[in-house]
């Protein structure tokens, strides 16, 4: 009876090890970290931070070309690598240093 115990709790343990290990592995997100200045439908301007595999892809989907896009009627001002980059408007860009970081 112990026995029959112990294995079942070992098989329950080893179905959520297996469900976990599936479920994470399909949570990878693209390498590269993005923001893009949007201005939303009701005219204010704001910061979307995307992953995405490159520039190119973040700014697809910052304008909506893509099924994992930001909210309708977003349109793009401009999207940088945050790292590597800055927002050539000098406003935007003091605005991203006090509002994100």
């Amino acid at each position: 009876m112990k026995l029959a115990g112990r294995l079942s709790a070992l098989a329950v343990f080893f179905a959520l090890f297996v469900a976990t290990s599936i479920v994470f592995a399909q949570a990878k997100m693209p390498p590269g970290e993005f923001v893009c200045q949007v201005k939303d439908a009701d005219g204010e301007m704001r910061f979307v931070g995307i992953q995405a595999s490159d520039l190119d892809r973040a700014k697809e989907i910052a304008q909506g070309k893509s099924k994992l896009a930001v909210p309708a009627g977003r349109e793009l001002v401009e999207c940088i690598n945050p790292n590597t980059q800055t927002f050539k408007n000098r406003t935007a860009q003091n605005q991203y240093r006090e509002d994100v970081r």
